[in-house]
């Protein structure tokens, strides 16, 4: 619960550890679970028992590779191996065997099996000499809480004095906030928006994966603070010092006015640097809220912004306003530059429980991108009307996933200006985002009809190199970004786009390594996406590879 509002002096210190560095500033916001239904320990017949737990290893599995996709389209591969690691320890089998057997030998609930025996194997952890296993303890209480959440029917939330629940992903009051809790697990550093300056935790560790990624994220922490969230008043403004370890509650002008300077720069969460000639260099994003850091690194606009991640951050589809509010808010911010967004690319392994529950079928696991959208138009055209009202703010280049043939793509936009008919003329680009192979043997048609292309090297090497990508974000594609057969298909691309005189840009982890910045270029690419920290190494390739203007291709 939040704690009771509450006079304080003009300025109150608490004294915390510092975890990571920085400064921030913002209301207090306290985050907690609350449970959609009463709790339960009398368990079913052991079969039911052991198919919700089953549901439960699976759908947090799901969650995990979700949440490695969306920290390495922030902060690059590396920090998406935390996720892919709590996807491979749910996917262990002798782990699953461990909880079924606590279930059928002992009569228990799939929430007392995840109880009983996580708990154990966290003790072991906790008391082994080696201090990588006891750091390795947050990783096993989160993948415990994730499974009691969903046995539970439980959901996080959000509260501050100004709003009863607020979602973890977007702040619809639009305020800066720091975030309190008793802890914070490696999840929440990536799956809260903009608005969330800093974090204020009872327990913690420098060395903890949340605390890694809010520092990667230049959030500060500040750990045991005790007794929260009483400690904390829920009207409270907070000046939070992550150098330091000090919390400041409704800091006076003169406090402020010392920490200026600190904060005049926290908005800088990565490093910015100016345009190549003859490059251009974007941004991936995943939510509305990532444009500050599109922003922050000079981006010359928004190449790909994956809208499927509002959605499964959200936890559920959005309706045309809320899609046109965000799409919106990107547009302005660009100010006039391009912003690239991606139709859903929802399915297969993209899929979440409540998106089959929406469509009520098994689609969602069987098909994925256009062919999903083309199932269920009434996800394109909810999201066509909502790119449309939001191109009134700025020029939009709407990307066409998962594209097979032309037929296909000429089809879903057929659709889609059939949904904006009775809508304002508005500013839009229609384009293919070329990942799987029979659109690449067709690109010559395909660019003819499309307004520009884009290469999608993540699926484009998993399907051309039958690779498993599951396993691809955190191991460098096993080294298949290297083979000259994908350097080939990607002048083949370019020169269907000169040929066409249309402009073809590239995404994905290759786009984002500067290591092949010059082959890029070299292919004839001269526009490419990446994530915001990645776009500095980028061009400081592009410019030690005399980026210049390209020559005309035949």
């Amino acid at each position: 619960m939040v704690a009771e509002k509450r006079r304080l002096p003009a300025e109150t210190r608490l004294k915390g550890v510092a975890l990571a560095p920085g400064v921030a500033l913002g209301r207090a916001c306290f985050y907690t679970r609350r449970s959609a239904e009463p709790d339960t320990t009398v368990p079913a017949a052991a079969p039911q028992e052991s198919q919700r737990l089953n549901d439960a290893l699976n759908w947090l599995a799901r969650e995990r590779s979700v949440l490695a996709r969306q920290a390495a389209a922030r902060l690059g591969p590396e920090h998406a191996e935390i996720f892919e690691a709590h996807r491979l320890m749910l996917s262990d089998e002798c782990l699953r065997s461990r909880l079924l057997r606590s279930i059928e030998d002992n009569a228990r609930s799939a929430e007392a099996a995840v109880e009983m025996e996580l708990s154990d194997y966290r003790e072991q952890l906790a008391g082994s000499g080696s201090e990588y296993l006891q750091q390795r303890v947050a990783d096993i209480n989160e993948i415990q809480q994730g499974l009691l959440a969903y046995l539970r029917h439980t959901t996080a939330c959000r509260h501050c004095t100004e709003a009863a629940n607020c979602s973890i992903g977007h702040c619809p009051l639009g305020n800066d906030h720091i975030l309190v809790s008793e802890e914070i697990t490696a999840s929440l550093p990536i799956e809260t928006d903009r608005h969330t300056t800093g974090f204020i935790v009872t327990n913690s560790g420098p060395d903890s994966h949340a605390v890694i990624l809010a520092r990667a994220l230049h959030r500060p922490v500040v750990g045991d603070i005790h007794d929260l969230p009483a400690a904390i008043p829920a009207d409270a403004r907070i000046l939070l010092d992550g150098d330091s370890g000090d919390v400041i509650l409704n800091p006076t002008r003169e406090t402020l006015a010392h920490y200026q300077g600190a904060l005049a720069g926290h908005g800088h969460k990565v490093q910015m640097s100016g345009p190549v000639p003859g490059l251009t260099v974007m941004a991936n994003i995943g939510q509305s809220g990532d444009v500050g850091d599109a922003l922050a690194a000079g981006a010359e606009g928004v190449g790909l912004y994956r809208t499927e991640m509002e959605m499964l951050v959200a936890g559920r589809l959005l309706g045309e306003h809320e899609q046109a509010a965000r799409y919106s808010e990107v547009a302005k911010a660009m100010g006039g530059r391009p912003v690239c967004i991606r139709l859903l690319d929802l399915g297969s392994d993209k899929t979440a429980d409540w998106l089959t529950d929406t469509l009520g079928d098994q689609t969602a696991a069987r098909q994925r991108g256009a062919r999903l959208l083309l199932e269920h138009p009434e996800l394109l055209r909810t999201q066509a009307r909502a790119l449309a009202r939001a191109s009134l703010a700025g020029p939009v280049q709407v990307l066409y996933p998962m594209i097979v043939s032309l037929d296909q793509f000429l089809e879903l936009r057929a659709l889609f200006d059939q949904a904006v008919s009775d809508l304002p003329a508005s500013r839009l680009q229609h384009g293919v985002l070329f990942e799987v192979p029979g659109a690449c043997l067709t690109a010559g048609r395909i660019m003819q009809a499309a307004d520009f292309g884009c290469i999608g090297t993540n699926d484009l090497i998993q399907y051309l190199f039958a690779d498993d990508r599951s396993h691809s974000a955190a191991h460098n594609h096993a080294g298949f970004e290297t083979d000259t057969v994908l350097w080939e298909l990607m002048e083949t691309l370019s020169r269907a786009a000169a040929r066409a005189d249309k402009p073809m840009s590239i995404c994905g982890e290759v786009a984002g390594n500067p290591d092949f910045t010059g082959r890029i270029m070299q292919a004839g690419i001269r526009a490419i996406s990446a994530s915001p920290t990645r776009i500095a190494g980028v061009r400081q390739a592009a410019r030690q590879h005399g980026a210049t203007t390209p020559k005309a291709r035949s």
